[in-house]
């Protein structure tokens, strides 16, 4: 990295955390719009409100900065893609009278449409009971999704707009709905429009009071830009930084997809490296949840290009655990491009994560999505998969546990903690005379509870659908403006949705740990088995330690891993029965942040030996501490694993020590390694290089270990940041 691009990483480091976002500012535009419009369509007073809420916050401009742009202050009432229309009630201490007479108009349906329907199907102390005690999840967040920034760069606004003019033209005037629709994305890009003048304008006032010559020139050059970008289509890589570094910002700084391959046109050499470099500092700086590099081209040739290797290292440089940062990688992926990858992390960086073309390419072809479009994925979020610019699935429309389900299954369909009957009596474990039974009983829950879930789940899609909750990625995802529909109305070309699964590793241990013992060997009793589970193994040691021997899922056994795998099966071409409400078929994901923790707290002990709360896995790896038989032979299992099921995004976390790449020939190996498991049938992989000498004294001495980094279950964060109960767990990760 040359010198002024170093110069710059110092100055935003000295800068971050500072200003990173303002307080409430006291303003209440969305009140103010809905205040103001009392008979004209939601959708259209949330236009408004959206631009009106950037129009009235002042610009900022950082000394030396040459892309400008800075969030919106954090009030108290604001728009965001997972939800709609948000109120901070925690922090609104004197709440505007205005908000309870327009409460109805801003939130046209709400969180209860919902949970309603929940109490109605399971009864009400039974619904709180699943939502409390671990079962599922439903509604998610389902809010990730990558816009077109190919489409903004090349029609630049004014040629979105014109797009937008010339379907309504031959829709929207035969339908209200969809009218309202096209005149809402008119407002909202229009507004940007606006709003980047109001830019280029602060910035020339800035430049008339600089007393720095060399500054004033660059403020200048900096208001030239903001004003051509404002409507027309950039022509420079500084301009095409600047333009989606603005949409970014009117997107809630979501996720921005394949950054090498939509600025590639623009980039000419080494001259534009400071443009990019800024840009990634903002990505840095403000949040960005994910870019995406390398992979292969809609023609199936490599992608891979000079900004794919200037975009890592700037990121090497920077050292920090944002952006989140993934490398697709396949079998022609150029050796020195994973090799500075598996450099990244021999450097103590937990990023980037590296994802298979193969596994993600052939999983969405087999749901039917053309191969050209196959190929060009990208990983957003916390390490979820779509196709920017055309896609909405999901993004977590919900988490189910299936070691919750598994409990059911051993208990008369009852909640260990509660008492309550939340899904069916298939009886107890004493009642299953032959694993078929067991297994049986098992798949009669996983359906029933998979049938509430996924209403609930579509419920979820309602309420999104109606407070137009992506209104500002709308015009540019394909097809949203072709067939007048917002994001969440089945506007995109691809609709599937998205179910975080839990528990697997756990169900499949303790089904295969039954099956071996007590059906096949008979040396653990139906009725010893019942009396072990119910009291936690307390006065069953002996008992739980025979479990916990048999072969675990992870160790690259053929009986334990073909069980995780029928598991897997079973439930993810379950839920592929059910469409989203959004159009498509739901498919199978795993990347749980912490929630594998959480849920393990709320499930009762099993059968695998596992005691009541320990936690259950945050991806889609073995449960914690079931691994014994070294990396090569956990990548093996997982590799065996119907991965292609899971396209929604489904991680693996990784330990590979420091130690394991001390030198060029070790980095090499491990190179050769993760490429093998991508193409073999692995999906996504998040790596760890903390050691477990430096974890455990990180615990004691905190300050001297502020630069650790590990990785959680989609995320990565500085150990020392993480609460007791997520470190604890990382540990026992390398403990095995």
């Amino acid at each position: 990295i040359c010198s002024a691009i170093k110069e710059r990483i110092d100055y935003a480091k000295v800068r971050a955390g500072k200003f990173t976002r303002f307080d409430d500012d006291g303003k209440t535009p969305f009140l103010d719009v809905f205040e103001k419009y009392p008979d004209e369509p939601y959708i259209v007073c949330l236009a408004y409100a959206i631009v009106e809420s950037w129009m009235v916050s002042d610009p900022v401009i950082f000394e030396n900065d040459i892309l400008i742009g800075f969030p919106r202050p954090d009030r108290i009432l604001r728009e965001h893609f997972s939800w709609g229309i948000q109120y901070d009630e925690e922090q609104d201490k004197n709440p505007d009278p205005r908000l309870e007479k327009l409460k109805d108009r801003l939130f046209p349906l709400t969180a209860e449409h919902m949970h309603s329907k929940g109490r109605e199907a399971l009864g009400e102390k039974e619904y709180k009971a699943a939502l409390d005690g671990g079962l599922f999840w439903p509604g998610g967040y389902q809010g990730h999704t990558v816009p077109s920034y190919d489409k903004l760069l090349s029609l630049g606004i004014g040629g979105v707009v014109e797009q937008i003019d010339h379907y309504n033209s031959l829709i929207g005037k035969d339908d209200p709905k969809k009218a309202d629709f096209y005149r809402a994305c008119r407002i909202v890009l229009c507004g940007l429009s606006d709003w980047i003048v109001m830019q280029a304008k602060a910035a020339e006032e800035l430049s008339q009071s600089t007393q720095d010559e060399e500054r004033r020139e660059q403020l200048k050059a900096v208001a030239s830009n903001c004003r051509r970008i404002a409507w027309n289509k950039p022509e420079t890589a500084l301009e095409a930084c600047q333009l989606t570094w603005f949409y970014s910002l009117w997107d809630s700084v979501d996720s921005l997809g394949r950054v090498d391959q939509y600025l590639m046109p623009f980039y000419k050499g080494h001259e534009d490296d400071e443009a990019i470099c800024a840009l990634i500092m903002k990505f840095w700086e403000h949040g960005v949840h994910c870019i995406t590099l390398s992979g292969l081209k809609s023609d199936g040739s490599d992608a891979t290009n000079e900004l794919s290797y200037l975009i890592l290292q700037i990121l090497r440089t920077l050292h920090e655990t944002h952006p989140r940062l993934n490398v697709r990688v396949n079998e022609n992926t150029p050796a020195d491009l994973l090799n500075l990858v598996v450099t990244m992390w021999s450097e103590g960086l937990s990023d980037p994560t590296v994802s298979s073309d193969k596994t993600v390419i052939d999983g969405l072809v087999g749901y039917g999505v053309p191969i050209e479009d196959a190929r060009g994925f990208t990983i957003l979020g916390c390490q979820e998969v779509e196709i920017p610019g055309k896609s909405n699935f999901g993004c977590e429309d919900g988490s189910i546990n299936l070691a919750k389900i598994l409990e059911y299954t051993l208990n008369h369909g009852r909640d260990r903690f509660s008492g309550l009957k939340v899904g069916l009596d298939t009886g107890d474990i004493t009642d299953y005379k032959t694993f078929d039974e067991l297994w049986d009983a098992f798949v009669k829950q996983v359906k029933y509870i998979t049938a509430i879930f996924i209403d609930l789940c579509n419920l979820g899609v309602d309420i999104r659908v109606a407070n137009v909750a992506k209104l500002v990625k709308s015009p540019l995802t394909e097809a949203c403006v072709e067939r007048g529909l917002n994001l969440d109305d089945g506007g995109a070309v691809y609709n599937f949705g998205v179910v975080e699964t839990a528990g697997h590793a756990a169900v499949a241990d303790s089904l295969y740990a039954v099956k071996t013992l007590v059906y096949d060997q008979k040396k653990i009793s139906l009725e010893t088995l019942k009396a072990a589970i119910d009291t936690d193994f307390e006065g069953f040691e002996d008992i739980r330690l025979m479990l916990a021997g048999v072969p675990k899922f992870g160790n690259n056994d053929a009986g334990a891993d073909a069980m995780a795998a029928k598991v897997i099966d079973m439930f993810w071409n379950e839920i592929r029965q059910y469409k989203s409400r959004r159009g498509d078929v739901f498919m199978g994901a795993c990347s749980l942040l912490e929630s594998g923790i959480s849920y393990g707290s709320n499930t009762w002990a099993l059968p695998d030996g596992r005691h009541t709360g320990e936690p259950l896995g945050n991806t889609i790896g073995p449960r914690t501490g079931s691994d014994k038989n070294g990396l090569t032979a956990m990548l093996s299992s997982v590799s065996k694993l119907p991965l292609k099921l899971g396209v929604g995004g489904t991680s693996c976390n990784v330990l590979i020590p420091r130690t394991l790449m001390e030198n060029d020939d070790l980095k090499n190996n491990i190179a050769d390694l993760i490429r093998t498991f991508m193409t073999m049938g692995g999906q996504l992989a998040q790596i760890t290089t903390a050691t477990l000498e430096d974890m455990k004294a990180a615990q004691i001495h905190p300050e001297e270990y502020e630069d650790l980094m590990v990785r959680v279950g989609g995320f990565s964060a500085r150990f020392v940041q993480l609460g007791r109960e997520c470190q604890d767990e990382i540990i026992a990760r390398y403990a095995s």
